[in-house]
């Protein structure tokens, strides 16, 4: 039976309404959101900003996608913690689906970066359990093993310097790691890289938890022997 003209020309009429009302609803949404980190960054001390489109591009390795992708790094904050400079922020891409080589999905990532004194050599680590993703190796890294057995079995552990690897997960610092198991950002993988330090786990950026991963991560740089850092402090914010 054929469908009247004037009841199609309804039906995409009606079409057009609801794609426009969601539109503006989730535009609504954003907007409100954005305000209310601003407010939370300017309680206290934090600086907010809705896009930095530069910081997409700045960082390689999971879960940042190579140039030329949809990814965008969105609600960013920013500040001086502790001595160091860090950045937070929403990493939206879409990629590659789980579960089908050809299919894709939006994914949204909550990435802390805490800057470090100097560059040092790729350092990765993961948790062997609890986290959703299970990142690539990085590109030219090898695994690296402590000999500890709890925390070989805990972490998996990837890098370009096995004396720089040592260095930071020297056995105080293990122990540590594996007493803080459970504990964000010790149950989502995170990188040393050139001069920074990053953690990142799937989800949206939460204000909730966004000083706390921070002083996490400080944590773990405290630990470090000093002599490790060399020169001047750079900035990523």
């Amino acid at each position: 039976m054929e469908i009247p003209t004037v009841l199609v020309l309804v039906i995409a009429a009606l079409v057009v309404v609801v794609v426009g009302v969601m539109v503006f609803a989730g535009s609504a949404a954003e907007r409100h959101r954005s305000r209310a980190l601003s407010a939370w960054a300017e309680r206290r001390g934090w600086r907010y900003d809705r896009e930095r489109p530069e910081l997409v591009d700045r960082f390689h390795g999971a879960p940042f996608l190579e140039r030329g992708s949809d990814a965008r790094a969105r609600h960013v904050l920013c500040a001086e913690w502790r001595g160091r400079r860090v950045v937070a922020c929403e990493y939206g891409c879409t990629a590659a689906h789980l579960h089908g080589r050809d299919r894709t999905a939006p994914y949204v990532y909550t990435v802390v970066v805490v800057t470090l004194p100097e560059a040092v050599p790729l350092l990765q680590v993961e948790p062997v359990r609890g986290s959703p993703d299970t990142p690539s190796p990085p590109t030219g890294a090898h695994p690296w093993v402590s000999g500890q057995e709890e925390f070989d079995a805990c972490f998996r552990v990837a890098t370009v310097g096995d004396a720089f690897a040592g260095t930071v997960l020297a056995e105080g610092t293990r122990t540590w790691l594996l007493s803080r198991q459970g504990f964000a950002p010790f149950c989502f993988p995170f990188r040393f890289a050139g001069q920074y330090l990053l953690s990142w786990e799937r989800g949206r950026l939460d204000t909730g938890r966004v000083q706390a991963r921070a002083d996490a991560v400080i944590d773990l740089l405290e630990r470090i022997p000093t002599g490790v850092w060399e020169g001047t402090q750079d900035s990523v914010g």
